[in-house]
């Protein structure tokens, strides 16, 4: 058994035991654990530990002479209830200030505090839902136990902290679906163009648990709303009653108008013009707002879903041998800093549109090349020495004549030995220049984990980055796209759909996978390929990639 396979392992034996009550607990953590298991006092817990050993401990504040005990036998789980956890100890842990309790339900409440946990356990019981296991602080390895068969069927909601995040989530989350409302918090920007940062597996994971709803506002009353919403269709019941009066019906309508002139990007979704019977609460203006909140996450899921539906018989894309041929030796001479032209190279292998190009030593053989291309061209120096090649000057925009290019040529070289005199010029790329349309960065980038994460966001405005683990399936990527596009407020009408950014994105996953599968066990060959940017446009090829980086992992390393 490998070690993350005992990990799990154990973590689901400490989950039996305490479904089963078979805890041993301290008599000094007072009622919230009481009926979890046996209740000792705090010899007799050491004396139990170490002669017996334990699946779950719980205890407030571990004396010295049990601390003795728990190293000598440590238990799959420990769970300490009061304000700090025990230094240096490695077995997993639930706390500090822990709160668990186990009952009959069919829900998984977790919180990141226990007045967090107090106020979600308030609002899904006004829903009529039970919880089966209530617990917080929010612990990382949760994951484990949320796949356990013990707890199939259960239904997840609650919040968090960015802390706790990691891939593992994101693995986890696309299995649940929409069985699950677990909000991030906290998460910060990640940064893409940094392999294994660790913002990267906390975003991917915070991305996986809103790939149908988005991002949702972390109210107990919104989540109670979604995860007992199946969907938009009209209800009645104590998670959502229609307005028994005129009067009642009157205020809701008042403050939802409100609520579209205070969030008018939120508001004008198509299905926010009125609140939805079937989510639509009477009473005080905050359940008017989890309402409108929960209505528009709502939409966005069951648009999800229907996409979904929609890539159902997609196909994976075909790759052509002889490219693939060119591509791999390309990468294998290569060195770790791939030039944009082996870069768009390695890309074309797996069917990527890039700009039709040539790299040109001379300023003849660039008016040359550009007279093949055809006009518009750009000009831009190539070399894995330069990153910001247009504060440089190594980059010259419309050029429509051959003399034009001549000009350019010079220009362009002379910038990079005056500006950049150190850098090491391997000559000058001719790349047809491509018309207007919407900007996408996108790529892949290496985790902590080992695995890799495929990243997108469009170039209007301050759009989020988003994050998906690989691989993906023809669904996944639908949903990607439209989660990458998704705040976007004002599209062209000539901007391709989804379907030919989706397809960008299964090809970009399928260079991944072929250089080193993403998986926990196994590192990728590729540390980041970083497309900027893609310019969607009109025509049959949907996207041309302007820009292109691939950086691989040092051939020392054994590739």
């Amino acid at each position: 058994m490998t070690g993350p396979e005992r990990a799990v392992s154990s973590a689901r034996s400490a989950l039996r035991a305490l479904l089963a009550g078979e805890a041993l607990v301290g008599d000094d953590v007072g009622d919230a654990f009481a009926g979890a298991g046996e209740l000792l006092g705090e010899a007799a817990l050491a004396r139990r530990v170490r002669e017996q050993g334990a699946a779950v401990v719980v205890a407030r504040e571990p004396s010295p002479t049990l601390l003795r005990a728990l190293r000598e036998r440590p238990p799959a789980l420990l769970v300490i209830t009061g304000p700090e956890l025990p230094a240096g100890f490695t077995s997993r842990t639930l706390g500090p200030a822990a709160q668990l309790a186990i009952e009959a339900g069919e829900l998984v409440i977790v919180g990141p505090d226990a007045a967090a946990l107090t106020g979600l356990r308030a609002a899904f019981a006004a829903a009529g839902m039970k919880p089966r296991l209530s617990l917080s602080p929010a612990p990382a390895w949760l994951p484990e136990w949320l796949a356990a068969p013990e707890l199939a069927g259960c239904r997840v909601a609650g919040m968090v902290p960015a802390a706790s995040l990691h891939a593992g989530w994101a693995r986890w989350a696309r299995s649940a679906g929409a069985r699950q409302v677990v909000v991030p918090l906290g998460v910060e920007a990640p940064r893409v163009d940094t392999p294994r940062h660790p913002s990267l597996g906390q975003a991917a994971a915070a991305h996986a648990l809103e790939r149908l709803t988005g991002p949702v506002f972390p109210s107990p009353g919104v989540l109670a709303l979604l995860l007992d919403a199946e969907s938009m269709s009209p209800r009645t019941g104590p998670s959502g009653h229609v307005a028994e009066s005129m009067s009642e019906e009157s205020a809701a309508a008042a403050l939802w108008r409100q609520a579209r002139r205070a969030l008018p990007l939120q508001g004008d979704d198509q299905g926010m013009e009125a609140p939805h019977p079937g989510l639509s609460r009477g009473g005080p203006a905050n359940a008017t707002t989890d309402a409108f909140l929960a209505q528009r996450a709502l939409l966005r899921r069951e648009r999800a879903e229907s996409l979904v539906r929609a890539a159902a018989d997609e196909v994976a894309p075909s790759i052509d041998p002889a490219a693939l041929g060119r591509a791999e030796e390309v990468l294998r001479s290569a060195g770790q800093a791939l030039s944009e032209h082996e870069s768009k190279v390695v890309l074309r292998g797996f069917g990527i549109e890039v700009t039709r190009q040539a790299v040109a030593g001379s300023a003849s053989g660039a008016a040359q090349f550009a007279e093949q291309i055809g006009f518009p061209v750009v000009l831009k120096a190539v070399s894995p020495d330069l990153r910001r090649k247009q504060e440089l000057g190594a980059v010259v925009l419309d050029l429509t004549t051959s003399a034009a290019v001549r000009r350019a040529y010079a220009t362009v070289v002379a910038n990079v030995e005056e500006r950049a005199p150190t850098a090491h010029l391997d000559g000058v790329l001719v790349a047809e220049q491509i018309g207007e349309g919407l900007e996408i960065h996108c790529g892949a980038v290496a985790l902590q984990s080992g695995e890799t994460a495929l990243f997108g966001r469009a170039l209007a405005g301050h759009q989020e980055v988003v994050l998906r683990l690989s691989p993906l399936d023809p669904a996944e990527a639908m949903l990607f796209a439209q989660a990458i596009v998704a705040g976007v407020p004002l599209r062209r009408k000539d901007d391709p759909g989804l379907r030919e950014l989706a397809g960008l994105l299964l090809r970009l996953d399928a260079l991944v996978r072929h250089f080193g599968a993403a998986s926990a066990d196994s590192e990728g060959r590729l540390e980041l390929v970083d497309l900027s940017p893609v310019r969607l446009c009109a025509g049959p090829r949907g996207y041309v990639t302007l820009d292109a980086r691939i950086v691989q992992r040092a051939h020392l390393e054994g590739l």
